[in-house]
């Protein structure tokens, strides 16, 4: 009797949550962000698949290619939208075709999203984007005022990428953009394939190791995203990364010292690594010195921003994630 009445009151209590639409939900990031925040969320995860609804997590079926939603499941109104949807950019080589995929992916996505919710009360819109923005700048410092890089299928896309999010602008009290930059987790990313050399004896960076990375632990940028969320800081873009970005061979060095003490520090030339990647080698090669000054601005701290203790920690947390 008792369990049966719990089960009421925390049934009535969750008709009264904020709303939350997310896509992208069963990706990295937004797997761990809803893990953190699905007690506090009515949620609901548009997704191709088909999965099981829960009291928090509720999921629609959408067909962005054929234009097609579940309209009945949605709510009439949103408090917040969070947009993290697009095709894996690293997944497959770059061929003309997949290059059209992960524009399409993100562009015509985001414009249905639009579609669906535009002529509902939305409060809040959070549009992912990346660093990718600004292309390769050598060691020029960038904010979210910066330009965006002048040439390159990187900054190319997330500009088209970020003008798709501007629909939403007019329609919602609180836009943002949120570039984000490399996500350090175990559980998926960059982060195990570049863990496993350096576990079989060798941690290699490319060229000479200047480029600079711009990262953030997983942990890191799903509070990010929930001080957009409660502290509505004023609509802009943000930069979703570590306020200490460091070059790439700092960067290995950091892999180097807390996964395998013993491993060589090794240069590995670019050719060869072109030769089997081709212009996808931009992800690995481009230099991008990002920082989060507008976040920081606006009273946001970041908990992991040293690439040390942010490696350690998720060495020893071993982060399940679901939901």
């Amino acid at each position: 009797m008792y369990i049966a009445i719990l089960n009421i009151m925390k049934h009535k209590l969750m008709k009264n949550l904020p709303t939350l639409v997310i896509t992208g939900g069963t990706g990295l990031v937004g797997t761990r962000l809803i893990q953190r925040i699905a007690d506090h969320y009515q949620i609901y995860i548009l997704t191709r698949g088909k999965s099981e609804d829960t009291n928090q997590v509720k999921y629609i079926k959408w067909n962005i290619k054929a234009k097609e939603i579940e309209l009945d499941k949605l709510p009439s109104e949103v408090d917040i939208i969070i947009n993290l949807v697009g095709a894996g950019i690293a997944d497959k080589r770059w061929t003309e075709a997949r290059k059209q995929v992960l524009i399409d992916s993100r562009v015509k996505s985001t414009e249905f999203l639009f579609e669906v919710f535009k002529s509902r009360k939305v409060k809040t819109y959070i549009g992912a984007s990346a660093i990718g923005y600004y292309g390769d700048r050598g060691e020029e410092l960038l904010t979210a005022d910066s330009d965006p890089g002048k040439d390159g299928f990187l900054s190319k896309c997330c500009v088209l990428w970020e003008e798709s999010s501007q629909l939403f602008k007019p329609v919602v009290d609180h836009h943002y953009i949120l570039r984000i930059g490399i996500v350090l987790s175990e559980q998926g990313g960059a982060l195990p394939k570049l863990i496993l050399p350096s576990k079989l004896g060798g941690a290699g960076y490319f060229g000479d190791g200047s480029a600079y990375y711009s990262w953030i632990h997983i942990d890191d940028l799903c509070n990010t995203i929930e001080f957009l969320i409660n502290e509505s800081p004023p609509s802009r873009a943000y930069n979703g990364v570590s306020p200490l970005p460091i070059p790439l061979k700092e960067f290995m060095r950091g892999i180097k010292k807390v996964y395998a003490p013993y491993a060589l520090l090794l240069p590995i030339p670019v050719f060869a690594v072109k030769l089997a990647m081709g212009e996808m080698v931009s992800m690995l090669t481009n230099s991008d010195r990002v920082i989060p000054q507008h976040l920081e601005a606006a009273g946001h701290k970041f908990e992991y921003a040293d690439i040390d203790r942010a490696l350690r920690h998720i060495k020893e947390e071993k982060v399940e994630l679901g939901y």
